[in-house]
């Protein structure tokens, strides 16, 4: 009887080596290679957001202080010394302004004007009296008269018929100065035969005048009465 045997076993067998010196300098290369990839990405990345996070803070700062600036300028406590001036130039300004609204509405604002002062001078005459000089004030609360008379006593005449004039009532004589002038006569023209040759001329008399200076001031009116119905 005959027996086959075998010789042939697995263990004899010639075995590959995966994880030879070769493969492992390979894949150790691969590896290295991934990681520096991922590293450079990740420098790219980060400098990335650090450029964003800068422009990021520069913009907070700088809202920050638009913020802060606002906040000084107009809380009570730290206004802006600008804001300040312009409002004190402002007032002073507006102050003007009214004080020549004020003037208008009292004086240069009269819808008849100075114009009836005038005309009721004109009106009212008196021979031997005549105005060299009118003042009013703004307010027409006093009244200046400057003239010339012949004589001083037409000068309560002229006084008198004044007050017949509407702009006079209710004003009282505050000041009254007459004042005695005299003037050199002037040179009188030759008549022909009014004076022989040889004969002395007769001398020219001086002329004299008063000058009149009278202050009338207006009165208070009564309550409800207005100042120039006032008697």
């Amino acid at each position: 009887m005959a027996q086959q045997i075998n010789l042939f076993s697995p263990l004899f067998l010639r075995k590959r080596k995966y994880f030879s010196a070769v493969t492992m300098v390979q894949a150790l290369g691969l590896l290295l290679g991934g990681v520096l990839v991922f590293y450079g990405y990740a420098v790219y990345e980060t400098r990335k957001l650090q450029r964003i996070v800068a422009d990021s803070s520069a913009q907070l700062k700088a809202q920050s202080d638009a913020v802060a600036k606002i906040a000084r300028e107009f809380s009570p406590q730290g206004r802006s010394r600008t804001l300040e001036d312009e409002a004190a130039r402002l007032g002073v300004r507006l102050k003007q302004r009214e004080d020549v609204l004020a003037q208008l509405r009292t004086g240069l604002g009269n819808t008849e004007g100075f114009a009836r002062y005038l005309a009721a001078f004109a009106r009212q005459t008196t021979p031997g009296v005549w105005i060299t000089a009118i003042t009013l004030g703004g307010d027409e609360s006093e009244l200046a008269l400057f003239g010339r008379a012949v004589h001083a006593d037409l000068v309560p005449g002229y006084l008198k018929v004044l007050n017949k004039e509407e702009v006079m009532r209710g004003r009282r004589i505050g000041q009254l100065r007459l004042t005695a002038r005299e003037e050199a006569p002037l040179a009188a023209t030759a008549t022909p035969g009014a004076n022989p040759v040889g004969a002395p001329k007769p001398p020219a008399a001086a002329q004299r005048y008063v000058e009149f200076e009278i202050k009338a001031l207006r009165v208070a009116a009564p309550a409800g009465v207005p100042p120039e119905k006032a008697k």
